[in-house]
């Protein structure tokens, strides 16, 4: 919450009457009055999400309290792990470890992603691969060719074990 509290651009979240941004499980109880996400007048007893559930936010990772103090450095910064995430509330532990760089980019690409309907309920399960469909503007196959290929970049032979 550090990181969003200035110079950051908020999508699709609710409004309170001051202008701040608000969406469900930011605060304990939710404001008495706002403007949703549609830019209609919501209240807590409405029946319909304030904010909707894809809501985003964007801002300068400069703003990031715990960011590497080195992560701007041109000669880049060690990086330790790659973190492919997805919304699962249970069946999948939160960290998964892998075995080598190729099994981790085989499990981001089958990692099962929950889809919520505007009021919570989870109505579906499906595959989101590396949790990237939404952003990704290649094939995705050509992307999860891509991180192979980083490893490559890196210095490691393709038939190397990992």
């Amino acid at each position: 919450m550090d990181t969003i509290q200035r110079n950051t651009i908020f999508t699709n979240v609710a409004l309170t009457p001051d202008g701040d941004v608000w969406w469900e499980g930011m605060t304990r109880n939710p404001p008495p009055l706002l403007i949703d996400w549609t830019g209609q007048k919501w209240a807590p007893d409405c029946g319909r999400p304030a904010a909707h559930p894809n809501s985003r936010y964007t801002c300068p990772m400069a703003q990031c309290p715990i960011i590497d103090s080195e992560w701007e450095n041109p000669n880049g910064v060690p990086i330790s792990a790659i973190v492919f995430g997805a919304r699962r509330r249970d069946t999948y532990p939160l960290v998964y470890e892998a075995f080598n760089w190729k099994h981790g980019v085989f499990w981001g690409s089958v990692l099962p992603v929950e889809e919520h309907e505007a009021m919570g309920a989870t109505v579906a399960e499906h595959r989101d691969p590396l949790a990237m469909t939404n952003y990704t503007g290649i094939n995705i196959g050509d992307h999860i060719s891509h991180w192979y290929k980083i490893r490559e970049f890196l210095g490691y032979s393709r038939y190397a074990p990992s």
